[in-house]
């Protein structure tokens, strides 16, 4: 079997941050630079966007979030953030449902389109932003990433629904 490239990239695994205990989990790609150096996941720019839109929405986001990513390790090409191919998501996938048991959360905020598709939801995102779907008793809800350039009056509106769901 062929090795995963981008774990040759890799300095720290990326595992989690936030509350274990936290209701609301918040599930995004891959990490990035300062999240491979640091070994924890949105901390870098991206991460910085979503922590204000989330203070904004009145989360405490070390304490009202746990957040993951779908991969682990930085998938890099050329020095350069990649999407993560199909094999290294189903290298990790293991590792994100334990996450997901372990934590048991109730609303499960899905940032971007490799998390909306790991649970097998093929719209657009510009269809299925904000909303609310039923899985497993979990409620998911896919918002778009923070580096999106998308108006931060939509991203903000989509996790304003994620407080109105019961997010403390």
């Amino acid at each position: 079997m062929q090795s995963l490239c981008f774990m040759k990239n890799r300095i720290k695994s990326v595992i989690s941050r936030g509350n274990e205990n936290a209701k609301i989990m918040l599930i995004g790609e891959a990490p990035g630079k300062l999240e491979n150096e640091t070994g924890k996941p949105f901390v870098g720019k991206s991460g910085q966007q979503l922590n204000d839109l989330l203070s904004k929405v009145g989360f405490n986001p070390e304490q009202d979030i746990y957040f993951c990513n779908v991969v682990k390790c930085r998938p890099v090409k050329n020095n350069k953030d990649r999407k993560p191919q199909k094999q290294e998501i189903e290298s990790c996938v293991k590792y994100l449902n334990a996450q997901i048991e372990v934590v048991k959360p109730e609303i499960i905020i899905l940032c971007g389109n490799t998390a909306k598709r790991l649970f097998k939801i093929n719209e657009p995102m510009k269809t299925v932003h904000g909303s609310c779907i039923d899985y497993n008793k979990i409620k998911l809800v896919p918002v778009y990433h923070p580096r999106v350039s998308i108006t931060d009056e939509v991203k903000f509106n989509d996790l304003k629904k994620v407080k109105k769901l019961g997010g403390n």
